[in-house]
């Protein structure tokens, strides 16, 4: 049986790095711990592309660089999105009893050995870079199940379409229309998705719609306008543009951002970290601590932060114990002083049915967490950096978003599993 080559003897082969830098990285990893190969990217010797390169070649792995359409839809219905992003592991193609699975690391394979022990699958891997793969679940978990093929035999109604808009924050969408035949298309993440269309969704548009788009169109072949689209109870402006001729009828609809839309203040979070909030709370496992560095930061930034992560349109409520600058778009309500009537405060607002909750409270969180996380499906709630994490953990929380101060003042967001 041949043996294994280690990391440093891969890259010197290939004249990569040198002995004395194999040296340098020993001492440092003696020093500090980790792994041999994160000790050489600590020294600036290589990359992290590198590393992911030779333990690939180290495992006998294929290195890849897969794309969300070449995925099999099958293969990635073995897992949720949030265990595809907790473990950064993604099942992208399965083929009988067999399923290909990409993962950042070798070396760490409990996930890859539950996913096989609970669906009886024969694994094999295959390697790429952690920032690919999560690109990579943002794009594949935009899409729902059925989407990846070229149409669903059994057509939407208008609603349900509308729907689909906003779980992907589509910046277009419209309808398609050739004879009887009536497509609704929009646009998801830059990729085009394509549904066929009920009949008879004319009328439900007019009735989603001020002014009713029949009263602008009807006799014309060209078309322009403005009004007020209603997506589920979500109302917000668009623009609309219309053509007509022989061959049938082209409906574009942009939605307009709302002016109260301005700059929060801060820098704002990466879109990958936006799209992955997203995705988790569409998922129903939007529940999020929220750290920052330094402590005050999270009272600022905390109530704002659905703005800059979610749909505008959501409802949000900010709930605190002490006097906070707050959001335009939030409702904002103080507690009393007295902490034992938190929990019956909380508990009184489940009925409301909001979207979003921020939480800004001190003490204990065992006496208040469970009635706060009822409020909302969606909520981020401001945790101490250095607090422990039992509670959060028992109460369901399974993300940590952290917000810090870089020495610019920029701020650098991040978002991982709570450890």
């Amino acid at each position: 049986m041949a043996t294994r080559q280690n990391i440093g003897d891969i890259l010197m082969g290939f004249g990569r790095i040198s002995q004395e830098e194999v040296d340098r990285a020993l001492e440092y990893q003696r020093e500090n711990g980790g792994y041999f190969g994160e000790a050489l990217i600590a020294l600036g010797v290589v990359s992290p592309k590198e590393i992911e390169w030779s333990l690939a070649s180290q495992f006998d792995l294929p290195y890849i660089f897969p794309e969300a359409d070449s995925v099999d839809p099958e293969a990635v219905e073995l897992v949720t999105p949030e265990w595809a992003l907790a473990h950064l592991t993604l099942p992208i193609t399965k083929t009988g009893s067999a399923v290909t699975v990409v993962v950042d690391s070798p070396i760490r394979s409990e996930a890859v050995d539950k996913l096989a022990q609970r669906t009886g699958y024969e694994i094999s891997l295959a390697l790429a870079s952690s920032s690919h793969i999560r690109e990579l679940i943002r794009e594949v978990f935009a899409r729902t199940p059925d989407e990846s093929r070229a149409e669903r035999p059994t057509p939407i109604s208008l609603e349900e379409g509308l729907a689909l808009t906003l779980s992907a924050v589509s910046e277009a969408f419209g309808i398609s229309t050739r004879g009887r035949r009536s497509i609704f298309w929009y646009d998801d993440g830059g990729v085009i998705r394509r549904r066929l269309l009920l009949p008879q969704w004319s009328p439900q548009l007019d009735a989603f719609m001020e002014p009713s788009p029949s009263d602008r169109i009807e006799g014309r072949d060209r078309a322009v306008f403005s009004g007020r689209l209603n997506r589920r109870g979500m109302v917000g402006s668009v623009n609309v543009r219309y053509l007509a001729d022989a061959s049938g009828e082209e409906l574009l609809i942009r939605p307009v951002e709302e002016a109260a839309t301005t700059d929060p203040g801060f820098s704002l979070p990466p879109d990958g970290i936006v799209s992955e909030v997203r995705l988790l709370a569409r998922a129903g496992a939007g529940r999020f601590i929220v750290t920052a560095d330094p402590m005050d930061l999270g009272h600022d930034v905390l109530p704002k932060v659905p703005d800059v992560l979610l749909d505008p349109h959501w409802r949000s409520i900010y709930v605190h114990d002490q006097d906070r600058s707050v959001s335009e778009r939030a409702f904002s309500l103080r507690l009393p002083e007295e902490e034992d009537q938190w929990a019956g405060e909380l508990n009184a607002l489940h009925g409301f049915r909001f979207d979003v909750v921020t939480v800004d409270l001190q003490g204990s969180p065992d006496a208040w967490l469970a009635e706060a996380l009822g409020i909302a499906s969606v909520a981020f709630v401001l945790w101490p950096a250095g607090a422990d994490r039992d509670a959060a953990r028992r109460a369901g929380i399974r993300w940590e978003l952290n917000i810090a101060k870089g020495s610019d003042d920029q701020l650098e967001w991040s978002l991982n599993p709570v450890s």
